[in-house]
């Protein structure tokens, strides 16, 4: 039987009950790891789940970053650095992931801390994860502060994409599944989603 809640019942929830709640309800989403680099040049990894497509034309993703209530180093960094990665994760690299969420010291790598390698190239300055088989580079575009809750919507263009050829269709498609990527719900499952089928480009 299906109970309803309204806005008044969802905030009478216990604290915790109701970040679990809210955060699940949504459904599945991507988890990517998000690589910066700080001012003194430390490497710095955060787990994050709202990566939001933008636009393919110019290529631009976003993500919300939380209140700036407490020091943020990612949101620190990318404003002093203007880079950052977006790496996916796969069931491989699942705990390490997991664990990049704990608050580390500005001065300690969360890349050394949980056990990842980075990885950089000549063209991009912000560290990618090594282990991660899809490894994006962003440019800072542009931010967005939202007034309901005092989030931030920060908005990367594209400029460099690291993956093995053998995981991109003919069409350009991204074989997700090939590569083993997982999806999240909430801030501590994980999931390992499967294809169920193609379907045509709908036409009236």
């Amino acid at each position: 039987m299906q109970k309803q809640f309204s806005l008044e019942d969802i905030l009478a929830m216990e604290r915790f009950y109701r970040r679990d709640f809210m955060n699940t309800i949504s459904g599945y989403r991507s988890c990517h790891l998000l690589g910066t680099l700080s001012y003194k040049k430390v490497p710095n990894l955060g787990l994050f789940n709202s990566i939001t497509h933008v636009g393919a034309t110019p290529p631009h993703l976003g993500f919300i970053m939380r209140p700036l209530t407490v020091p943020r180093q990612t949101y620190h960094n990318i404003k002093a650095q203007g880079y950052f990665t977006l790496n996916q994760v796969t069931e491989e690299m699942m705990h390490q992931a997991h664990q990049a969420s704990a608050k580390y010291e500005p001065d300690h790598s969360e890349f050394e801390a949980v056990g990842l390698k980075t990885q950089y190239t000549d063209t991009h300055p912000a560290p990618y994860v090594a282990e991660s088989p899809i490894k994006l580079g962003l440019e800072l575009a542009e931010e967005h502060h939202i007034k309901a809750n005092g989030s931030i919507f920060v908005i990367g263009k594209v400029v460099e994409v690291i993956i093995d050829e053998a995981l991109i269709a003919e069409d350009g498609h991204i074989l997700l599944e090939k590569a083993g990527i997982l999806s999240v719900a909430g801030l501590d499952s994980y999931y390992k989603p499967a294809l169920i089928d193609r379907l045509d480009y709908p036409r009236p």
